[in-house]
């Protein structure tokens, strides 16, 4: 009888939980102890039945635990912070290759977009497909192969001494490995921060999840990456461009790269769901989703929006220099302060969003505020001037970028096909985004008839501030379709 009170008492101590107090008596105090016979009682039971008490003791204190660790969705984020700020920091940093390149392959600057524009247009487009590759179960291998690809193009891209292999590099490369990383790190953020209105998680399986304050606000945050690449790699080429070329400065911004790499794989971590062989699956392409009205103006507006937006980003330094005579050093500051402001451009949007408008009632303000900084850009002719108008379009164009899916999920009537309407708009922005540069290269081209100086630049800020605002005008289009002219109705 003592030894089976015996090991009941070492299996009680082995079941408790971890940094459990010990069960003392304090001095004074008259607590009932356990008899032998009591003990013995519990000591009888099966061997099975016993098996079965730990277990059911240990994974309740392993929930336990995990409940109190709510560090993993943070960590996530800083991993879809990262990956953003490899990919899209590049994207917004174009300018600083554009006059170089022009210069190095002795290319026009339309031909010069097209490297940048490719690179954009897979970051979508590719997107759209790595997305249901992490529905599948290969959310490592996209992140994994997405980096080397990256890696890869970086470095062929310091090596290269003509405009085909920078193309191949540069654009295409870059361009695919950024694509298997978007859509699949952006995803799974968003999983990590999903949660019922009521409180519930994402793995109740009888519940709708919707994306919350929080959700929006976490998803701005990982966006915001692409403005602090946006600031690290132009002060990086402030620093090195000058004394020491292109190919060292690539290889600085290849080591961070790297850098963020090596933190990225080790953080990553997919948010569990269903095995790949339970999940629904989906299509890629839902035609019926045209035969809405207010998604087929959504996404037509959201064409017009994407095609002149990054157009700023390409060509700023090249304006800077042809137009306003501004030093490299100083149109580089101009750069990161573009891309600075939008950082709270990116948040400021989604809280009055989440907390007072509505997403499509904030996106119409947004296309409209970008619209109008596009077309004050012709009236800018100095370097003050610059400084304040790269805030104002930065801050504008943070807004249009990263409010583009709360719009869908606001317009949507189908919960279960919220993705899949997104990653059909992602396609069509990607080929929005692929035309924007090189047409406003011919643009430039264009402008020569005018002259040298800001007349140059002059029909390229009309069409892309004309084209902003044709956008907001198709926007409304779909906002009086979803609620009618109702003035008040947040949607």
């Amino acid at each position: 009888m003592d030894s089976a009170i015996a090991r009941e008492r070492v299996r009680s101590f082995v079941t408790r939980p971890p940094f459990a107090a010990s069960p003392t008596t304090p001095p004074g105090t008259n607590t009932p102890q356990k008899t032998p016979q009591a003990s013995l009682e519990l000591s009888t039971r099966p061997p099975s039945v016993a098996i079965e008490d730990f277990r059911a003791e240990t994974s309740e204190s392993g929930e336990r635990l995990s409940s109190h660790c709510r560090c993993e969705p943070w960590v996530q984020l800083l991993v879809g912070h990262l990956v953003l700020f490899n990919s899209f920091g590049l994207i917004q940093s174009f300018s600083i290759f554009q006059p170089q390149y022009a210069v190095l392959f002795g290319a026009s600057p339309s031909a010069v977009a097209w490297i940048g524009s490719i690179h954009v247009f897979l970051v979508y487009f590719i997107g759209t497909f790595s997305g249901k590759a992490l529905d599948a179960g290969y959310y490592t291998h996209c992140l994994g192969i997405g980096l080397m690809i990256q890696l890869v193009g970086i470095i062929g891209a310091v090596s290269c001494d003509n405009y085909a292999l920078s193309f191949i590099f540069h654009g295409v490369f870059q361009g695919i490995g950024h694509g298997l990383m978007f859509c699949p790190i952006v995803t799974n953020t968003a999983l990590y921060f999903w949660r019922r209105s009521d409180g519930g998680t994402a793995e109740d399986p009888d519940h709708e999840g919707s994306l919350n304050i929080r959700t929006a606000t976490a998803m701005s945050l990982a966006a915001c990456g692409g403005g602090t690449g946006g600031i690290v790699f132009p002060l990086i080429a402030r620093a090195t461009l000058n004394r020491y070329g292109i190919p060292w400065t690539l290889r600085i911004i290849g080591l961070v790269v790297l850098a963020n790499s090596v933190l990225i794989f080790a953080l990553a971590k997919e948010k569990p769901r269903d095995e790949p062989e339970t999940r629904v699956k989906s299509r890629i392409v839902e035609w019926r989703a045209f035969k809405e009205g207010a998604y087929a103006l959504y996404v037509i507006a959201m064409f017009l929006a994407f095609v002149g937006l990054w157009v700023p980003y390409f060509y700023v330094r090249d304006f800077n220099a042809n137009a306003l005579h501004i030093s490299p050093p100083t149109s580089l500051l101009i750069l990161i302060t573009l891309n600075a402001s939008g950082i709270p451009g990116r948040l400021i949007p989604a809280l009055l969003s989440d907390h007072v408008l509505g997403a499509i009632n904030t996106y119409i303000l947004v296309l409209l505020t970008t619209s109008t900084t596009l077309l004050l850009w012709p009236f800018v002719s100095s370097t003050v001037g610059m400084f304040v108008w790269a805030a104002a379009y930065g801050f504008c164009a943070g807004g249009v970028a990263s409010l583009m899916q709360a719009g869908i999920a606001s317009l949507n009537t189908e919960p279960q096909k919220t993705g899949v309407k997104i990653g059909m708009a992602f396609s069509i922005v990607a080929f929005a985004s692929l035309v924007g540069g090189p047409l406003g290269g011919e643009l430039i081209k264009a402008g020569e008839k005018r002259g040298d100086g800001r007349e140059k630049y002059l029909w390229l800020q009309v069409f892309v501030g004309g084209i902003m605002l044709l956008g907001c005008a198709v926007l409304v289009g779909a906002r009086v379709l979803k609620t009618g002219w109702k003035m008040g109705v947040r949607v």
